[in-house]
């Protein structure tokens, strides 16, 4: 009787841990995309740059002739010397899988702030990345979904435990972060959120006492729903020291440059793909739109579990994630803890003996392998420089024929290829590329520059003289045939994607 107690009981350890696994490698090759981000390029450059000089930072402007003046900010300088060093020793695959271990740790990681079972951790990050596929990618913006993801399990983990020490390496976390992205103010959004909320509740509590002498049920709920007050002090000096660990970089309080002028550039955000509002007129948003809803029903059912502190911090998260499709996966990280509840409340242990079926795990074996051969075959067959090009219609063939044939004096560029020409082509400096959409000195903008100029507004070809243009390199399209060759100007290349136009002395 007893040894076969212990079988029953391997069997069913055996069953969970293949469930987990095969879990975690499904978010894993969800994750894996290959390396076609357009700013891709100016961050293998920068790590090459950090180097070369001794991981000493630039405080000018290193790749563009238009604004060599301009303090720059090196905000990424870990992430990009690590993708440097990965692209040299591995290769371009290497990429990939870097940045889809982060992903996979930061949707399995926020899953594990919540107390529950496993399976049912390992189930709401698996929604959480599925919900994630259209915003995915090889980036550097997935190191701040990582940092997200350890500040929540941290907040969380504390809240759960006041007496925990846990909590005193948020300052750590937002050293590291601020180091490896930009995004680090949204882990300082994060805390500082919950510590307000949190202060609130302890207001709203002090008033009710003073309105009522009896002590009434809702004042009693809120104060179980509450951090006490000496546990609201910790937080609230853990926030100030992770606050000042925010300054520990190269650039010190400048970093907030680069925050500050992001957020608040409406020109930017009007102007660019992922920092326009997700709508549902967008077919892309319907991915998005249908968690929503059926994240929102859900809780409703299971409302009697619902962390409600947890809840308001997922809204303020929504707005901002359907305010920008950049923000979108902040959203989906910070959701996934209320569909561990979810999975809890709604299916519980019916759940947990399904996916210790071996006719489930057997289906679900087969559906991991599916993803992974897909997810392989695109990021693996993807990864030469010749499919990068290919696939993110980046101007190679044209590159190769400038190389072989120079040209003397500027170039310009189209926006979305600047990072490649900064990777592929250093032998000129760019006019435009993917750093600079916010860069401003004196009032002037080099992207609304660049705009004004591919909209062919009235004087447009001027910006070809007052920087001293020869040279063009543009899309292939009528439009721009048809206006270059109205200024007088030279086709001398053209393939599918690219054209190059010369200027003529005199014109």
């Amino acid at each position: 009787m007893f040894p076969e107690k212990i079988n029953r009981m391997y069997k069913y350890l055996n069953a969970r841990n293949i469930f987990l696994s095969l879990g975690i490698l499904f978010v894993f090759f969800i994750a894996l995309r290959p390396p076609l981000d357009p700013d891709m390029g100016w961050h293998l450059k920068d790590g090459e740059y950090l180097i070369e000089h001794g991981f000493q930072v630039a405080k000018l402007d290193i790749f563009s002739y238009t604004m060599p003046n301009f303090p720059l900010i090196m905000h990424e300088w870990v992430t990009d010397t690590l993708m440097w060093i990965l692209l040299t020793k591995v290769g371009l695959f290497s990429l990939s899988v870097f940045f889809a271990i982060a992903t996979t740790i930061a949707f399995v990681l926020a899953s594990f702030g919540v107390s529950a079972k496993n399976e049912y951790k390992i189930i709401a990050a698996m929604l959480g990345i599925i919900a994630s596929i259209p915003i995915l990618g090889a980036r550097p913006q997935m190191l701040s979904l990582l940092g997200l993801a350890l500040i929540i399990f941290i907040v969380l983990k504390f809240r759960k435990n006041p007496d925990s020490k846990i909590i005193y390496f948020a300052p750590l976390v937002m050293f590291l972060w601020v180091n490896f992205h930009g995004g680090f103010a949204v882990g300082l959004f994060f805390i500082g959120l919950f510590l307000g909320i949190e202060i609130g509740k302890q207001v709203l509590i002090f008033i009710l006492k003073k309105s009522s002498k009896k002590t009434n049920q809702f004042s009693d709920w809120i104060k179980k729903q509450t951090l006490p007050g000496s546990a609201i002090k910790k937080l609230s000096l853990v926030f100030v020291f992770s606050a000042l660990a925010t300054f520990i970089n190269p650039y010190g309080w400048r970093m907030y440059i680069e925050v500050v002028t992001t957020i608040f550039d409406t020109y930017a955000r009007s102007n660019i793909g992922e920092w326009l509002p997700v709508l549902p007129s967008n077919p892309m948003s319907f991915q998005f739109i249908i968690y929503l809803a059926l994240l929102t029903i859900l809780l409703i059912f299971s409302y009697r579990k619902i962390d409600y502190t947890y809840l308001i911090i997922s809204g303020v998260f929504c707005y901002l994630g359907f305010s920008s499709w950049r923000h979108m996966p902040v959203f989906l990280i910070v959701s996934i803890p209320l569909w561990v509840t979810i999975v809890e409340s709604l299916v519980g242990r019916e759940l947990l003996f399904v996916v210790r079926k071996k006719w489930f795990l057997l289906i679900f074996f087969v559906t991991v392998l599916v993803v992974a051969n897909q997810r392989i075959d695109d990021s693996f067959g993807n990864s030469s420089i010749e499919k990068v090009a290919e696939k993110g219609n980046y101007p190679l063939a044209a590159v190769e024929y400038l190389k072989k044939n120079p040209i003397a004096g500027n170039m310009f560029n189209e926006y979305n290829w600047g990072g490649f020409l900064v990777w592929q082509y250093p032998e000129k400096k760019t006019f435009i590329d993917g750093r600079m959409p916010s860069w401003r000195m004196n009032g002037f903008s080099i992207f609304q520059q660049f705009n004004k100029t591919m909209k062919y507004d009235e004087g447009w070809n001027e910006t070809f003289q007052k920087y001293n243009i020869s040279f063009a390199l543009v899309y292939n399209n009528p439009i721009n045939e048809m206006m270059f060759s109205s200024i007088g100007w030279k086709k001398i290349y053209s393939d599918p994607s690219t054209f190059i136009f010369l200027r003529e002395e005199g014109k």
